[in-house]
């Protein structure tokens, strides 16, 4: 087995709570590889042995086998040698995984008295030791770290050599790029700070090396501001307790502007004439984007995390519920119950709430009025019109009520349930089998006849009755009026004016031609004609005899 030993870690001396001395226990963590990848073995046999030379000689301490956990090549193993074998002398530390004993040895760099100590100690005894590096970067870099200097008890910051920032442990002095501190906070340098520097007031501080004092007057409660080198004065913000002014003496809210015309506040953009922002006009309070094509949105939550509720659009649209409004007001809502009104009109008095339309046109204007009265029957839903007064009113028990009534449908209709799939243009019969219910019609000169499936070739309804509840699925009958229909003109040909009943044809209309059978079995009169062996579609004036 060729397996590669990469050391990720230091051994780690585990410390007792006595003070008599520590314990002999330390952590190793290493990095296996086998065949170029990380080794992975729940159990591995390994093995660990201390010598005090690098190569060959007598083992001064043997772990015996072990079985360590190795995952992704990464193991931890605790190892526990006797307080004997640390003489304050390096010693080596040989792996043996599986069979195979790595090489080289591992060094365990002495460091005096460490494994009898409860602290570290940088010096034995006596003072004005040399400097000391305490952390260094790497041995390469020994001079980028933490070093202690005795000789004046301080702790000093190295970067390639120099020293950075500095702690004296007797003159509690820091210094940040003086490596000699004379004041308690002596930098060399650009100094920044946020918050208070000190409480109360600062009549005038120094800058060294700078020609003169930094000083200046000013107006009470006005923030200050450079009017000049090295002068403060009166900037255009005061504070007056909590509130605070811009070009404003006399704040009246936490944030107060002058009262003049013009651009007030600007959130976005650097052109005066176009940005984002508020503005004052006589009268009016301006909120503005920086372009048509621009929206202002309002909603909740965050900039980053934003629920949009409303959107006023550059051209002047507005969405309620959209972002995208086709119309100058858009609402979109899912209302799916009748507590959820999209819109609503509310009027607070006992009086007609009202929707208006007008036009440039004329002074005359449409009203579509809702009352709600004391009971159902005096509700009315209005359509009113400024000249001509009411045109239609809906009451609440559902009574429609209209000076005339124009339908462009074709013929009267009522919804009947069908026993059978139905399609426009047939002839249906009462079910004989189902009482109230509808099928195709059967046979010649059928008595049961009951109409025609209205809306053949596209021929809209005009009135369809019947829509009662349960009732979405039944299918519309045409008991009078125009609507086309299934004829058979196989054994006789259809004119216009013969007068037409049910055929052997299933669900087909025919010539009567046999005055004898034809009472109480004519659909109607026949307004197209059908040659005769064909069958196609008739347009018929329904009218049941």
């Amino acid at each position: 087995m060729r397996t590669i030993l990469w050391c990720l870690g230091l051994c780690g001396l585990l410390v007792s709570a006595w003070t008599q001395g520590v314990t002999q226990s330390f952590t190793y963590q290493g990095y296996l590889r086998q065949g170029g990848a990380p080794l992975n073995n729940p159990s591995q046999s390994m093995r660990f042995r201390i010598f005090d030379v690098s190569a060959g000689g007598t083992a001064l301490w043997d772990s015996g086998t072990l079985n360590v956990n190795v995952s992704n090549g990464l193991f931890t193993v605790q190892l526990n040698p006797p307080a004997s074998i640390w003489t304050g002398a390096d010693c080596y530390l040989e792996i043996q995984v599986g069979a195979t004993t790595l090489t080289p040895r591992v060094l365990i760099r002495a460091t005096p008295y460490a494994n009898t100590a409860t602290q570290l100690n940088m010096f034995q005894s006596g003072i004005d030791n040399p400097n000391r590096m305490v952390i260094t970067h790497s041995p390469p870099f020994t001079d980028w770290g933490l070093q202690y200097r005795d000789t004046d008890d301080s702790f000093h910051f190295l970067g390639a050599g120099a020293s950075r920032m500095r702690i004296g442990l007797s003159d509690g002095r820091l210094g940040v790029g003086v490596a000699a501190p004379t004041y308690a906070l002596d930098v060399s340098g650009d100094v920044r700070w946020s918050g208070v520097l000190q409480g109360g007031s600062v009549p005038w501080a120094r800058i060294t090396g700078a020609p003169s004092f930094l000083g200046g007057s000013g107006t009470a409660n006005r923030i200050a501001r450079f009017t000049a080198a090295n002068t403060l004065g009166d900037s255009v913000i005061t504070q007056s307790g909590s509130n605070i002014g811009i070009n404003n003496a006399s704040p009246i809210t936490p944030l107060s502007f002058p009262s003049t015309l013009g651009n007030k506040i600007s959130l976005w953009g650097s052109n005066a004439s176009a940005h984002y922002g508020f503005g004052i006009q006589s009268n009016l309070l301006q909120i503005y984007a920086d372009q048509s094509a621009s929206d202002i949105a309002f909603g909740y939550g965050s900039s980053d995390s934003f629920t949009e509720t409303m959107r006023v659009r550059g051209n002047g649209r507005v969405g309620i519920g959209t972002n995208a409004p086709t119309a100058r007001l858009h609402l979109e809502f899912n209302s799916n119950s009748t507590a959820n009104a999209t819109l609503r009109l509310h009027e607070t008095q006992a009086d007609f709430a009202r929707l208006e339309f007008t036009n440039t046109n004329t002074a005359r204007k449409w009203h579509i009025a809702g009352l709600i009265g004391s009971t159902l029957a005096d509700d009315r839903l209005n359509f009113w019109n400024s000249t001509a007064g009411d045109i239609m009113s809906i009451r609440g028990d559902g009574t429609v009520a209209v000076k005339v009534l124009e339908i462009t449908g074709a013929d009267l209709a009522e919804k009947f349930p069908a026993t059978e799939a139905l399609e426009p243009g047939m002839v249906v019969e009462i079910d004989p089998k189902v009482p109230g219910h509808l099928r195709k019609a059967q046979g010649a000169y059928n008595k049961r006849v009951a109409g025609v499936v209205a809306g053949a070739n596209g021929l809209s309804k005009g009135i369809v009755l019947g829509n009662l509840e349960g009732s979405c699925d039944h299918i519309p009958i045409a008991m009078s009026g125009r609507v086309w229909v299934y004829a058979d003109a196989t054994h006789e040909a259809i004119e216009q004016g013969d007068l037409l009943t049910t055929s052997d044809l299933p669900g087909h209309a025919m010539k009567a031609s046999d005055p004898s059978r034809a009472h109480g079995t004519v659909i109607g009169k026949a307004m197209t004609s059908l040659e005769k062996g064909k069958t196609g579609m008739v347009l018929v004036l329904v009218n049941l005899q």
